[in-house]
């Protein structure tokens, strides 16, 4: 009977999910901020398997998971895990097989339409009975028909992004280590990133956080991109330079920004980048749709019953 260490928020509905969903022999054993560490220690002696929802696993908890077979995540981001600690155990880490693929990738499209249409600003005078301020009469609104839109990492989510821009006939750029077929498939020109800056009138971010990618963006990069470009972000916060993003903006070199993520979360609500009205913000919820709760469970589940089988497990991330 396989046990499994779930780390997870009292109230997602993936853990709701996943008391629905695990085979009937399966043994969960909750835990969450609020557990003690003698309670994560005890659950971690035990299990077979650590299912991560929402938060990542300390070194403490992995170096006492002796018996894990693999730590299923359920997000994309792998960056709440050492890898390497784990690669020393034996103990192989996988995300979610791009399970949440289809939400992030529309929301960072609804990020770039709501940005450069001025939607943010534009919601809250309309409810607060200001009609239509002179920024969002349409003399400095843009169009996502017919941009050049820049990728930054073409796996799941890039790709699938480039796949919903042939609707706008965009012109689409991508970077990333190795090439994307898929992304290629839908039109994308794969380019180097300074070219890709350079030429891109959005930018949007779909890169795991690591160390090559930690400040990826920052002084150097946005200075490379039009100063009518707009940068998305709904990876990880720290991708992004934000002292260097809030100076760019302030001096104009680039126009806007939509960003679902932060380099501290909650947000700071002092950050001066919630006080812009050309940026529009979101408390990280790209991933997050009703559609995609129950593939993320069913792939976890799935996966970890083919380890417990003997097989090998899907959707592998490695240490850089």
């Amino acid at each position: 009977m396989p046990e499994v260490l779930v780390f997870s928020g009292p109230a997602l509905p993936l853990l709701d999910m996943a008391n629905e969903m695990k085979p009937d022999d399966w043994n969960l054993h909750v835990r969450t901020t609020d557990s003690s560490a003698e309670e994560v220690a005890e659950a971690a002696e035990l299990a077979d398997f650590i299912l991560v929802f929402g938060h990542g696993v300390d070194d403490d908890t992995l170096r006492l998971a002796k018996k894990t077979k693999l730590v299923q995540l359920c997000s994309a981001g792998f960056d709440g895990v050492n890898l390497g600690l784990a690669g020393e155990m034996g103990i192989p880490v996988s995300n979610n097989g791009g399970a949440n693929a289809i939400p992030v990738a529309e929301f960072a499209l609804t990020l770039m339409l709501s940005t450069i249409r001025h939607l943010g600003v534009s919601n809250m005078d309309t409810k607060a009975g200001d009609w239509m301020r002179p920024e969002v009469d349409g003399r400095d609104s843009h169009e996502l028909f017919g941009a050049t839109v820049g990728i930054v990492g073409a796996g799941k989510i890039g790709s699938n992004v480039a796949g919903m821009l042939r609707g706008f006939d965009t012109t689409t750029l991508y970077t990333d280590k190795v090439r994307s077929e898929k992304a290629e498939s839908f039109g994308a020109t794969r380019v180097e990133l300074d070219e890709l800056l350079e030429r891109s009138d959005i930018v949007t971010l779909h890169t795991p956080l690591d160390n090559s990618t930690r400040a990826l963006i920052s002084e150097r990069e946005l200075r490379l991109m039009k100063n009518t470009a707009t940068l998305i972000n709904t990876c990880r916060g720290p991708v992004v330079d934000e002292i260097a993003l809030e100076q760019a903006l302030e001096d104009g070199e680039i126009w806007g920004a939509g960003l679902d993520v932060f380099e501290q979360e909650p947000v700071d609500p002092n950050n001066p980048l919630l006080k812009r009205d050309n940026v529009v913000v979101a408390p990280h919820i790209a991933g997050k749709s009703y559609e995609s709760y129950p593939r993320r469970v069913r792939f976890a589940f799935d996966n970890m019953m083919k380890v417990w089988d003997g097989g090998t497990p899907d959707s592998i991330v490695k240490p850089e």
